[in-house]
């Protein structure tokens, strides 16, 4: 979920077009020792965050290599058994943003069976009322574009935007709830220091540099577009009013002065990959990913492609999400520092060794602060010699970015503790060692979190164990890191977690052809034929008369000695079952004995 706008340089977070990600059929994590990893890129290795490629075009076929199969997923979904996790949402609310095609069926405003499940009346001359409810079982039951993640086309029929971003966090601009701390929120308090957009703040903002990286590489190739960037930029400064102050003329002056020694000087060197430094695109760029197999698209198209901003797309957003409104449209760096802030582009880094990044001093083209060759990458855009952060530190922060890569497991059951192994990157940074903690958080739907100290913890690995307090539901998963003292914290993108109720009986209690049974984990009925749930008896189906996640009321036609059992949504349970023909005791002694008697004469 997802991540809303933007690449993350180190692996861009763009959930974009990938219409051939059914070709793959497994995901191998490797070393970016071996040869086949993208040494020099592009593209850059995709071992961070989401892969550079475009989520648009989709069919079910693709959304299930991720969401179907977690554990060969090209995402780091990690989603669970989906059953599982659709069913987690009954009874949670309706939000404006859901995929639910049935929102108008719910009583109370929450989710329930019939809001995803269509049911129609099926006419069967056998049965004593002419027919009967049944579940739409037709071969569109199961795709996932199929009335609920349905993707937006414009008025030519084209795909243009990614059902992953029109999800609620989308639209509200939380792209740190799917993304962490890999990107920022572009309406966040992070800092962008742009004097341009914000005059009165001069004191944290600086003036485009022959060091500012650019988004890409379209202006180095004409002169005339790279000074008509500057000026578009600089316009506020250079279009005076009719009556000018002195202030005012001498900034027109400085500025003119500040575009006249940015064009003389500025002559990006073509660098190891084969393209000019200076901007993202030297590492972020088309291409195969050796690793996974991907095909990696270009920025322009992958960010286009999430359908942010976008005309037709639904989306609340508009271009200048992430465009400053100038004309020609500012395609400076400072637009892109909405959503990759100078921490989070200065706190990215692939430990390659699992031993703790050291910066300045990891192999490049791994991340952005491990070797002065990825300083170079964005920041060289002059003849010269290395321009950006040294080995001693950063430009930005230094507090590297957890990201998870593998857990051992995809989902838990309540009321079970359970032992979890998280696999990643930066869980601890060797450069500050004592100073930091790192724990597991999860989030559910309803805000409720839970934060789980480790047991056991190393720069790439964490082992904790999930209480079985934990409540069902679906959960977001991501690794919290914290510095002391200022107790600044980061965190990993999200991966989904579900922690699945168990079914139980306590109790089955009969009353002549009723039996009621308590317990908990059933989950909600589907009142219809081949829907999964039903409780029968003795092997035979019984007639619901009500249903709850703890308490079930049925009709059965063959009670007596045996077992009950419910089948739920998350599985199924058994009690043995003892049933009298609801005459009182001293009836059922009565015929005993009288039996008894007469089989004496």
């Amino acid at each position: 979920m997802s991540r809303i706008i933007g690449y993350h340089l180190g692996r861009a977070p763009a959930i974009f077009r990938l219409g051939f990600l059914a070709l793959i059929a497994t995901v191998v994590i490797v070393s970016p020792s071996m040869t086949w990893a993208n040494v020099p890129p592009p593209p850059v290795n995709q071992y961070l965050g989401v892969p550079d490629v475009r989520y648009r075009d989709m069919t079910s076929a693709t959304c299930l290599e991720c969401h179907g199969n977690p554990g060969k997923a090209a995402a780091p979904v990690k989603s669970g058994y989906l059953p599982d996790r659709h069913h987690l949402r009954i009874d949670t609310p309706i939000g404006r943003f859901s995929a639910s095609p049935f929102p108008e069926r719910s009583p109370d405003g929450n989710h329930k069976c019939v809001t995803c499940h269509q049911l129609v009346w099926r006419e069967d001359g056998s049965r004593p009322a002419g027919g009967s409810v049944q579940l739409v079982l037709d071969e569109g039951f199961r795709d996932c574009l199929n009335g609920c993640h349905t993707q937006k086309k414009n008025q030519l029929g084209r795909l243009i935007a990614s059902v992953h971003h029109l999800t609620e966090n989308a639209q509200l601009a939380n792209c740190h709830n799917c993304h962490g701390s890999l990107i920022d929120d572009p309406n966040g308090d992070h800092r962008i220091p742009d004097p341009i957009g914000n005059p009165g703040d001069r004191e944290n903002h600086y003036d485009i540099s022959l060091t500012t990286p650019w988004p890409g590489i379209g202006f180095y190739n004409s002169r005339v577009q790279l000074r008509g960037a500057l000026r578009a930029y600089y316009r506020p400064r250079l279009v005076l009013p009719p009556s000018p102050s002195e202030e005012q003329l001498l900034a027109k002056q400085e500025t003119e002065a500040l575009i006249d020694y940015i064009m003389d000087n500025f002559n990006p060197p073509i660098g190891e990959t084969g393209r000019p430094m200076g901007n993202c695109s030297y590492c972020h760029f088309a291409g195969t990913d050796d690793m996974t197999g991907l095909r990696i698209g270009v920025n322009y198209a992958n960010h286009h492609g999430t359908g942010v901003g976008q005309p037709g797309t639904g989306s609340v957003h508009g271009c200048t999400l992430c465009h400053q409104p100038s004309a020609p449209p500012d395609y400076t760096i400072r637009g892109c520092e909405r959503c990759h802030g100078i921490e989070s582009l200065h706190n990215i880094e692939y430990d390659a060794n699992g031993d703790g990044v050291v910066i300045g001093e990891e192999d490049p083209f791994y991340g952005h602060i491990g070797n002065p060759k990825n300083c170079d990458g964005c920041h060289r855009n002059y003849q010269g010699e290395i321009s950006g952060a040294s080995a001693g530190g950063t430009t930005g922060g230094d507090f590297l970015i957890p990201e998870i890569t593998e857990i051992s497991v995809s989902s838990a059951v309540a009321g079970r503790a359970t032992r979890l192994t998280i696999s990643g990157t930066g869980f601890m940074d060797r450069e500050h060692a004592g100073t930091q903690s790192s724990w597991l958080r999860l989030e559910g739907i309803d805000r409720n979190t839970f934060d789980i100290p480790p047991d056991l913890l190393s720069p790439s690995q964490m082992e904790v164990t999930l209480e079985r307090n934990i409540p069902p539901g679906s959960y977001r998963m991501r690794v919290v890191k914290q510095r002391e003292p200022d107790r600044k914290t980061v965190t990993s993108t999200a991966l989904n977690f579900l922690i699945v109720p168990e079914p139980t009986i306590d109790s089955a209690v009969c009353a002549g052809d009723r039996v009621t049974i308590t317990g908990s984990g059933f989950g909600s009925y589907l009142e219809a034929v081949d829907s999964g749930t039903m409780v029968s008896a003795s092997s035979s189906s019984c007639d619901i008369t009500s249903w709850s996640d703890d308490r079930i009321v049925a009709e059965c036609s063959s009670l007596g000695e045996g077992s009950v059992r419910v089948d739920g949504i998350f599985g199924s349970a058994t009690t043995p079952l003892s049933c009298d023909s609801g005459r009182p005791r001293w009836w059922t002694i009565w015929s005993w004995w009288s039996s008894w008697s007469w089989s004496r004469r």
